[in-house]
């Protein structure tokens, strides 16, 4: 019985701190992140990448037309592919890290947040 009542009581604490506007919850502005398919494989490998999971406010995908996604790619390629899903071939071996980074369209080129995804390249059979 003692412990329904501690639990009650702050459940209704947290409720009247909310209320009051003394208590908020933390809210996460941008996140970043990446999905790979495949992320390992033998050369040439071809990879979708896709960002579509990331979450700005409580947004996930982030609006088109207000976000936009940067890749490179860690190959040497010249990298700065724009686009929440883009495809890359790796054509040769060795480990990259990918990257992409999420911009505002009217952010003035700073970017909200940036994730990094392993994509392993194995020497061909």
């Amino acid at each position: 019985m003692k412990m329904r009542f501690v639990a009650a009581t702050v459940a209704l604490s947290v409720v009247a701190l909310s209320i009051a506007g003394c208590f908020q919850p933390t809210v996460v502005n941008s996140i970043a992140c990446i999905e790979a398919d495949p992320t390992i494989g033998y050369a040439p490998l071809t990879v979708t990448f896709d960002a579509s999971c990331s979450v700005v406010g409580l947004q996930s995908p982030p609006p088109e037309a207000d976000y936009y996604f940067l890749w490179w790619f860690d190959d040497g390629s010249l990298g700065g592919e724009v686009g929440t899903v883009v495809e890359h071939t790796f054509v040769e071996p060795g480990t990259y890290q990918v990257r992409t980074a999420l911009y505002e369209t009217a952010g003035g080129g700073i970017p909200e947040d940036q994730a990094t995804r392993t994509i392993t390249v194995l020497p061909t059979e």
